[in-house]
């Protein structure tokens, strides 16, 4: 690249074909460009306005990771300034005053770093990790810390190009290295960068400080190095300072992208419709690069180039511009495996939130991890959604969350219940199952513990009456069980057990509590029509004691037990369809007065469901309740009066997915571990508990 004269009249190049017909560069708002002022109009037009157009200032915080950044800076001018005895003392000194004469009101300290003092000692081992790191060096410094200012006009491609607009920038140093003139930026961070990611920041500011520094000095730099500066130890004592160098010659499309940013920028202030993308967040960022710098969002342009090139789509002529390339060929690399398969990503070295984000994010949703609790039978990953993420459509993409973490029962919580965050359980190698339940806290029964490992209590009055459902050792019966052995302990509870399947429930029918035990589906039926005339006798009750509940009863007048109906099988009941004749008179009468009989044939399947669902309804204030259990949760089961009359219920593993999504609304009960694991809904929301081993 040739070197011309600096010029001292703007001239509009040919590469910025037009900035406004009827608009002159003169009157541009803007007297020079500076690579932050740039960079911030990318991002934040509004503050850009204000601050670089308006000339105002607003007085903002900032962060305690930019002001030591700031101190390490100052710290740099005084130590390679030359004018002390002792330059490392003086600039340890420099940037010490610096902080601590810093108006704490102006700074957004963290947790890492909630005070000076803090920050001073942050300062000091960046300061020290710096100098002894590159003590060796045997570079030439040239100049540090200085401001240029250049009207830029140099040779390009065979074309003369006068930039209309100056630049400026305050350059950290430069050095004359092996013959060579290098631009060093260095930078305080708390991790180091990729350096095979192509980074618009980063292309940006070299290229500016080349143009200024060739204006400058007359002599065209070789590279541009940053030094990267980490200010946490790395544990495994590696090392704390990291350099990366952009070779000019070698990087030929960067001031492509340069030329057609600042263009960009130039005629968006001068008034043109012009969209200018957002530097610091390239979506697809090598690609995104790429095709900014190749113009393929300029259709005209696009057509010709796939015209000339004969490809029919823009992948293909993205490909054919990578593979002409003759520059940029490591970031090349990396943007050359983007347009190849996903399958190529290697997961299995990733953690597995880095496996949920990256495999979400090959469909174009950005999530942001937060952090990983950890359960007795499944770890939950929570994450922050990206602005504009849709919570049905990550609901959508769980057979590709359990592809990529190799587990099935992935469940996905969209969002997470009174939360704002997007939730991942992902079931544990190592399950842990627990003992018995605890003692009875009253009323307040031990259904399971949470993923916290807290032990979830509900009060079974104020279920007031519970839906139980899972398929065949999904661990139903075992929950039954230790509700069942917990309402035992309670002298003011009787139990009503009625077990179709003759076994389930057989081992609790001697129990003290267990008033009544039936399996034979006509005894079920009888005792169900009795519990429906005491539910009347009742309220009979209690309305001649003036009171309107159980518990104003037993308060004030005397004691009424509570009555806890449990069917294990509620679907054996329904769907037996059993009919029960009785031979009645028919009212009519023979000539002789004898009275004519018929047969009344009841189904008894449907009184049972009438029966339970009066229960359901109007038993709650005298004091019965209900708990039925049923391993096929099907429509024709669960009916839509049933489900509104349980409006708590325990899911455990279904066979389908429209089984979980009949008990509980939705799907997910599918994905269950079996054994305990559980889904307990009620009006506060469902959580995921593991039951107890009875």
């Amino acid at each position: 690249m040739k070197t011309k004269k600096i010029k001292t009249k703007l001239e509009m190049p040919r590469l910025i074909k037009s900035i406004g017909k009827n608009k002159s560069i003169e009157k541009f708002p803007l007297d020079h460009y500076s690579y932050s002022s740039m960079v911030q109009f990318s991002v934040n037009p509004i503050m850009f306005k204000i601050k670089h157009i308006n000339g105002d200032k607003i007085e903002t915080t900032n962060s305690i990771s930019s002001v030591i950044g700031q101190a390490f800076h100052s710290a740099m001018d005084i130590y390679y300034g030359g004018d002390s005895e002792d330059p490392i003392k003086r600039g340890l000194e420099y940037g010490m005053d610096f902080l601590d004469n810093y108006n704490d009101n102006f700074i957004e300290f963290n947790k890492t770093v909630p005070t000076i003092q803090k920050a001073q000692e942050k300062f000091v081992f960046l300061y020290n990790s710096y100098l002894n790191e590159l003590k060796e060096s045997k570079a030439e410094i040239v100049t540090c810390e200085e401001k240029l200012e250049q009207i830029v006009s140099v040779q390009w491609r065979g074309k003369k190009l006068n930039l209309p607009v100056p630049l400026k920038g305050y350059i950290d140093k430069i050095i004359r290295e092996d013959g060579r003139l290098k631009i060093v930026d260095y930078k305080t961070t708390n991790a180091f960068s990729n350096p095979d990611k192509i980074d618009g920041a980063k292309i940006l500011q070299a290229v500016m400080y080349y143009l200024l520094v060739l204006s400058a000095y007359k002599e065209a730099p070789y590279s541009m190095i940053y030094e990267e500066i980490k200010g946490t130890k790395n544990r495994d004592g590696s090392a704390q300072v990291k350099r990366y160098e952009i070779v000019y010659e070698q990087n030929e499309q960067f001031f492509d992208f340069f030329f057609r940013f600042y263009e960009d920028i130039t005629r968006a202030i001068n008034g043109e419709a012009v969209f200018v993308p957002n530097i610091l967040s390239f979506w697809d960022n090598e690609t995104a690069i790429v095709a900014y710098i190749h113009r393929l969002d300029q259709p005209e342009e696009v057509a010709k180039e796939m015209s000339r090139l004969k490809v029919e789509n823009i992948t293909d002529l993205l490909k054919a511009k990578i593979e002409k390339a003759g520059n940029m060929k490591k970031f090349l690399k990396s943007l050359e495996r983007s347009c190849e398969t996903a399958k190529k990503i290697n997961y299995k070295n990733m953690s597995k939130e880095e496996q949920i984000k990256t495999k979400l994010l090959e469909h174009g949703m950005i999530l942001h991890f937060v952090d990983k609790i950890e359960g007795l039978n499944i770890d939950l990953y929570r994450f922050e959604p990206g602005i504009g993420l849709k919570m049905k459509k990550v609901e959508g993409y769980v057979a590709d969350i359990e592809q990529v973490v190799g587990k099935t029962g992935v469940r996905v919580l969209a969002p997470i219940p009174n939360t704002t965050y997007v939730g991942f359980e992902v079931p544990r190698a190592d399950r842990k199952f627990i003992d018995e339940a605890p003692v009875n806290n009253g009323f307040e029964l031990a259904f399971g513990k949470d993923i916290m490992g807290d032990v979830l209590r509900f009060d079974i009055r104020k279920a007031p009456h519970l839906l139980v459902a899972g398929a065949t050792g999904s661990g139903k019966s075992v929950f039954l069980n230790s509700i069942i052995s917990q309402l035992c302990r309670l002298r003011s509870v009787e139990l009503h057990l009625f077990d179709p399947k003759m076994v389930e429930l057989s081992m609790f029918k001697n129990k003290k509590s267990v008033v009544e035990y039936k399996d034979g589906i006509q005894d079920i039926y009888k005792s169900l029509q009795t519990f429906i005339n005491i539910m009347k006798h009742r309220y009979e009750v209690l309305s001649k004691a003036g009171v309107r509940n159980i518990d104003e009863y037993n308060k004030k007048v005397g004691k009424m037990n509570y009555k806890v109906l449990v069917i294990d099988e509620f679907g054996d009941l329904i769907i037996s369809n059993e009919i029960k004749e009785d031979v009645v008179e028919s009212g009519e009468t023979f000539k002789d007065g004898r009275p004519k009989m018929k047969t009344v044939r009841t189904n008894i399947s449907k009184e049972i469901e009438r029966y339970i669902l009066i229960l359901a309804q109007k038993a709650r204030a005298c004091g019965i309740h209900l708990i039925i259990a049923t391993q096929r949760p099907s429509v024709d089961i669960i009916t839509g009066s049933i489900k509104a009359n349980f409006p708590c219920k325990v899911a455990f593993r279904t066979s389908k997915a429209i089984d979980s999504q009949v008990l509980l609304g939705e799907a997910g009960a599918e994905k269950l571990q079996g054994k305990g694991d559980m889904i307990f809904s009620s009006d506060e929301g469902n959580i995921r508990l593991q039951g107890y081993n009875f």
